[in-house]
Order: structure tokens, then sequence, then C-alpha cells
């Protein structure tokens, strides 16, 4: 079995079929072909079933998938290695990150660990607790950084507390509740709410916000983008539930503002989420250690 044969099945299965593969790879279809066959040869196993909407991978197919993207992970940490080894400053990063640590904690950390090393790359996705996990566990991505409600019970990933964040609710920067003072969860009940979830994860955090003060969580405007989320209550008097830490040292001020609260609001925990330290590349830590004194610079802020 060669590289470049798994690289053809990969893209096969991401395209779901051989002549577009073929055009993303720039080879002839032929060749793609032939790689597969002799994939297939190698395997002893069918890799695609061919069927009305293209190419889908077989149960081999899918379990060779995930092996892959394993060994992709691990081909990348080498060449982080050997970069490092040399003396070298360049390298790959990849990281998955939450809406609201991609707009605060990790565009600061990745800005200031490359003023040191400017040739290091990053491949940055957006994404939530616990989607992310998979791709953590096979070495697709480094890290991920996210809102997580609680910690992975698995042996396979090292979890560390970033920082402990607190939600807020937030609207507009002119709506009239802003000049209302010190407030009180049971007084925004009668507003529309907008609530950003990508998994169960982000309805749990509303409603829990609501039965830890004793009060019947509300109906809400339920959205998979954050982008839409902001740009809803930034043009209404609608509200939303945010963590504390997208208005922290920004450059710029946001669209949308924190209410003043008189409830206590849940804390919760901003976690990096990786494989086990001795499985990182020396890159991988240093930049772990970025950020922690990122987090650490953005813990002393907010005191």
């Amino acid at each position: 079995m060669k590289l470049s044969q798994f690289r053809c099945f990969m893209a096969v299965a991401e395209a779901g079929s051989v002549r577009q593969a073929a055009r993303n790879l720039n080879l002839s279809q032929s060749s793609v072909t032939k790689s597969i066959q002799q994939l297939e040869e190698s395997l002893k196993a069918e890799l695609f079933l061919r069927g009305s909407h293209g190419l889908s991978p077989t149960a081999v197919g899918k379990m060779l998938i995930n092996r892959v993207k394993m060994i992709d992970g691990e081909l990348r940490q080498i060449r982080n290695d050997v970069e490092t080894i040399h003396g070298g400053s360049s390298g790959e990063i990849r990281v998955c990150a939450s809406p609201t640590v991609s707009m605060g904690l990790l565009p600061r950390a990745v800005v200031s660990f490359r003023k040191n090393r400017p040739n290091v790359g990053f491949h940055i996705q957006e994404g939530v607790y616990p989607d992310f996990l998979p791709a953590v566990r096979m070495g697709e991505l480094d890290f991920a950084i996210a809102l997580a409600p609680e910690t992975p019970t698995d042996e396979e990933l090292h979890c560390e507390l970033l920082l402990q964040d607190y939600l807020t609710p937030a609207v507009r920067i002119d709506h009239p509740l802003t000049a209302k003072g010190k407030l009180v969860l049971s007084d925004l009940l009668d507003l529309t709410w907008v609530n950003y979830r990508r998994s169960r994860t982000g309805r749990d955090i509303f409603e829990r916000s609501f039965l830890a003060n004793g009060l019947t969580p509300p109906n809400t405007i339920e959205c998979t983008s954050f982008a839409a989320t902001l740009a809803l209550v930034e043009n209404s008097d609608y509200v939303t539930l945010v963590p504390t830490q997208i208005f922290a040292n920004r450059p710029r001020r946001m669209p949308i503002t924190p209410l003043f609260m008189g409830t206590p609001m849940p804390p919760w925990d901003v976690t990096v989420i990786s494989r086990r330290p001795h499985e990182l590349s020396p890159l991988c830590l240093a930049f772990l250690e970025e950020l922690r004194r990122t987090a650490d610079k953005a813990r002393i802020s907010a005191s």
C-alpha cells in the first residue's frame, strides 16, 4: 500500500465519484481508478459501492477512512517534529474552536504565537462540543477549544481548563433595557430569545440558566449560525445568551452589549482538548503554552 493510493481513496470518498476526484487531484480518471483497484487488491476487500447517487464506501471503506485520517495526522506530526529537530520554525497546527472562542481567545493566541514563528501555518475551523471529539481522537485536529459542559471520560484525550467564563444576556447596543440598571433574569422572560446551538449542548446551557433560577425556560428562535444569532439581536429587541469573553479586549465595539445582571449567571468552562501531551509535537506543545498564557491574560483583565 502506498500513500498515493490512500490519497486517491480519500479523494473519491469525499467527492463521491472518480471523475470529480480526478479533477480535484489533477490526475487522469484511469490513474485514480488504478490506485483504487490496487488498494482493493492489497486489502482483498471492496472499498466502494456504486449507487444512483455515486460511489459510497463499504464497511471496510468507512473503516479505512478513519484509519487514513489518523495516518494523515501522524504524518503531519512527523513533519512538525522534523522541522523542530532541524531548528525550523514552520509547520502546521489544526484547531477547531467554538464561535465565541473564535472571536476572542483563539485569535489573540494565534497572533501572539506567530510573532515569533511567522512561518507556522494554521488550519482553523468552527465547531462545538462534542461534535469535534472524533477528529481530535484520530489526530485530524490538534486542538479543540470550546465551552464544555463536562470533561470527556476518554483516556485517549487530554482536557485542560483554560478559564472559567460566565454567561450573560446580551442585546443591541441601543436597546431600552441597557438604561434600566441592574436586572434579574425574570425581567427578561417576555422578550424574544435567540439561542445559538449546533448540538444539544447549546440548548442545555440555555435551559440550565433559567432552571437554576427557578424559572421556566422561554421559547426561542434557534440558530445554527452564530453570525445569524448576532444579526437577529443587533437588528431587533431580541436577546441572546453569550459568554462574557466575547466582549473582552476588543479593538472595535461589538454590535451587541451585555446587560447588567443582578441574577447570578452560570459559569462555563473554556476547555482545550487534545490527544495526550506526549503524543503532541513540540510545535503543538508550544502553542498549548501560548493558549495558557493568553487565557491567563484574559483572566487577569476580567478580574
